[in-house]
């Protein structure tokens, strides 16, 4: 990741005495650093300890990595618009500051898909680093974030097609545009929603152009992708339907349309990797199926889809890095996070679902299937805090 084709003669060089920050996490993306000599500390803190986070507090979060190597940091943050982490000279250290925003990134692994390659290697690292370090408490506030999270990108997927099937319905777009002011569909389109329907679209031109022939898999309800323990030979991209991710009789996640299974192991080279927990169809579902050896010649020749697939990774950093710089109360943390805005999720879709039963009594439309998400939506919210309220009084006596 050394090599760079973004314009050098803005380039500038600095030297970082140790402790002095190169960028703050959570500030806007507009450079990245290629270090030449030297070493750079890169930390974390909570979102809540960033608001009034000091330069010394940053300097103390979390230890995320260090970076020796000569080697483009602050690149993942440009893909997302701001920096994951604080990046810190470790020790006198000599870095190129080069000028870049998001677009020029993504012009950057467009050209360059080697670049891509490598920074989806780095975040597959700092995946399996930061998921290692997480505690049992953390782990359980994880698949809170995730279920949590994953509730309101179903809302606002639900909104899109809501509005692609509107036919012009001014009635409803109405309500819809409403319901894109919500908290519950900002918080899902900042989670990745859109990230992932822009994959999922990609990927499904790549099997609409035969390029996935005999690699693609039409799972019904209740099939399974994958066992727990198989060989990890393949990548799996979800273009339709939905899965779950389970252990025993325990649901650890949902893979979502645009979503991908397995991607960690090829990335790192693991020798035979074998999965680490049953994939099961939740209904009718459309599997992409790239094989270990393909993948890097097919995400090379779809750099959108590279780019799309490392910005999911990004937002998978973030989310669990956040996690563990957070060892105190990160229950309460999560909780906070999606109770803490006047009602939030159960308030928006409630709001929703009122919209839209009025204007299938009023008009007729044929909203039922949709009044009926939003009905499983908030119980499937309350049921989960409920659950996570439950939990907080354990872990904090």
């Amino acid at each position: 990741m050394a090599e760079t084709p973004l314009n050098a003669r803005e380039a500038v060089v600095r030297e970082y005495s140790p402790g002095e920050l190169l960028c703050r996490q959570g500030a806007v993306a507009d450079r990245m650093f290629l270090l030449k000599a030297g070493a750079i500390r890169a930390t974390v803190v909570t979102d809540k300890a960033l608001v009034e986070a000091d330069e010394d507090r940053l300097r103390r979060g979390h230890e995320v990595e260090v970076t020796r190597q000569p080697v483009l940091v602050g690149l993942e943050g440009a893909l997302l618009g701001h920096y994951l982490t604080s990046l810190v000279a470790a020790e006198t250290s000599v870095v190129v500051e080069i000028p870049g925003d998001t677009r020029a990134v993504m012009s950057l692994v467009g050209d360059k898909p080697e670049i891509g390659l490598a920074l989806a290697r780095v975040l597959a690292r700092r995946l399996m680093s930061a998921n290692k370090s997480l505690g049992s408490v953390q782990r359980t506030a994880s698949r809170f974030m995730r279920d949590l999270q994953g509730l309101c990108t179903d809302f606002c997927n639900l909104v899109q097609r809501i509005g692609e099937d509107a036919g012009g319905e001014d009635d409803v777009i109405r309500a819809l545009s409403a319901a894109k002011r919500t908290w519950a569909y900002n918080c899902g389109e900042s989670g990745g929603a859109e990230v992932a329907r822009n994959t999922r679209v990609l990927m499904a031109r790549v099997v609409d152009d035969r390029m996935m022939v005999g690699k693609q898999h039409r799972l019904k309800a209740g099939d399974l992708l994958c066992r727990k323990g198989d060989p990890g030979n393949s990548v799996y991209l979800l273009v339709s339907g939905r899965m779950s991710v389970r252990i025993g009789n325990e649901v650890f996640g949902t893979v979502r349309p645009g979503e991908t299974v397995g991607e960690l192991g090829v990335l790192l080279g693991e020798a035979e990797p074998k999965r680490m927990a049953d994939i099961v169809a939740d209904e009718p579902s459309v599997v992409g199926v790239i094989p270990n050896d393909a993948f890097p010649d097919l995400v090379r020749g779809q750099p959108k889809l590279l780019i799309n697939l490392c910005r999911m990774m990004c937002l998978r950093v973030k989310s669990f890095e956040q996690l563990s710089a957070d060892s105190d109360d990160v229950l309460r943390a999560v909780a906070a996070r999606f109770a803490g805005q006047g009602g939030g999720f159960e308030a928006d879709a409630g709001n929703l679902r009122d919209a839209i039963e009025r204007l299938v009594e009023e008009n007729q439309l044929p909203l039922q299937m949709e009044l009926e998400q939003l009905t499983v939506m908030i119980e499937r919210w309350r049921a989960k805090m409920d659950e996570l309220a439950e939990k907080i009084p354990a872990t904090s006596r």
